[in-house]
């Protein structure tokens, strides 16, 4: 066994425990007589009370009546596999989900499940990941048990073209599925892989891919979202830059349903690009979550710059910039907003 399999174990949710989750969890806050619970595990009530007790201690609290039972009173706030296990099975072609309390990066986990021959689709989560990584190799802080680090693996041995929209489809997806749960604040992203609200990152995605000569082998998508985490707790260079999902909607949100709900999105981006769930348009979908539309941009692509006012995307997925050269249609590159030049702005209000 290597040093790193020894470091990160993956946690598997108790098959008993399980079982009374599912029963409170399905009750929706009604009581469940323990009689009851002890006669579906084949257990004794004291038995019963012994997993419960274990279940506190992982966050979880119930309401005891005599002659009545137990319902569920509260929930953890951060990643819990039996949590995660009942989400999973509520949601249609569910996939499985493999939880590790800490990993160097689920990306990379995700690449050594593919070598070990783990069947896919599957999924890699985390709540604490040691050596995160974003896009072009930057760091990806992600010390906080309060957020999400997630990695779904797909093999679909398609051509590379199938799926060149990938990410764009999953941040599409993914907006939809969190505007949810913050229905106050507009979420939005910022081409071709962050979301952002009002100016500040709180999820960012990466796709890594491998190919060979009859297509693309295997696609493993990132993404970090922070959920539950307090801005005023992130390192003092990312809190003018950074937000999360607590801070906009002003209290803690169901992480385990948030992440079920986040990997079912990611397969129904992947279904649209294989053309196996009806869609509109890429274009017509990205417009209302564009977060540069009508913004000054600097696009860096290698030593050239390019800058302009964004103007969307094409059908390709290009980011669209409208500067002094006229329009064009940038691939890949380093977007950041930037002050617009004096001339642009008086050339903008003029009437």
């Amino acid at each position: 066994m290597t040093a790193t399999e020894e470091t990160y174990r993956q946690l598997h949710a108790d098959p008993d425990e399980q079982l009374i989750l599912n029963a409170l969890l399905a009750a929706e806050g009604e009581f469940v007589s323990g009689s009851r619970l002890a006669e579906q595990i084949g257990v004794s009530r004291p038995a019963i009370k012994g997993k419960l007790e274990k279940l506190r201690a992982a966050g979880f609290d119930f309401e005891a009546v005599r002659n009545r039972g137990y319902r569920l009173t509260q929930l953890p706030t951060i990643l819990h596999p039996g949590l995660l296990s009942y989400h999973q099975q509520t949601l249609a072609g569910a996939m499985e989900v493999l939880y590790f309390p800490a990993i160097d990066s689920t990306n990379s986990e995700a690449e050594r499940r593919v070598s070990y021959r783990q069947p896919s689709p599957f999924a890699v989560v985390s709540s604490c990941q040691t050596k995160g990584r974003g896009r072009l190799r930057r760091d990806w802080y992600s010390a906080s048990a309060d957020n999400l680090y997630l990695s779904v693996v797909f093999e679909p041995m398609v051509p590379a073209q199938q799926l060149q929209h990938f990410t764009l489809w999953a941040g599409i997806h993914i907006c939809r599925v969190l505007q949810a749960f913050v229905p106050k604040a507009p979420l939005k992203i910022k081409w071709p892989n962050d979301l952002h609200c009002g100016g500040r990152k709180f999820a960012g995605m990466l796709t890594e891919a491998k190919m060979d000569a009859d297509g693309l082998k295997t696609l493993v998508f990132g993404i970090g979202i922070n959920i539950n985490s307090n801005p005023m707790d992130f390192p003092p260079e990312l809190r003018s830059l950074a937000t999360s999902l607590y801070a906009l909607h002003g209290e803690e949100l169901p992480i385990n349903r948030i992440t079920a709900e986040v990997i079912h999105a990611i397969q129904r981006a992947y279904e649209v690009c294989l053309g196996d769930a009806p869609s509109p348009a890429l274009t017509e979908a990205w417009a209302p979550l564009d977060s540069l539309q009508g913004q000054w941009v600097s696009a860096q692509i290698g030593e050239r710059e390019v800058s302009g006012i964004a103007s969307g995307i094409d059908a390709q997925g290009a980011l669209l910039i409208d500067g002094p050269a006229g329009l064009q249609s940038i691939h890949a590159g380093d977007v950041r907003i930037q002050k617009a030049p004096a001339t642009t702005r008086d050339t903008t209000h003029t009437g």
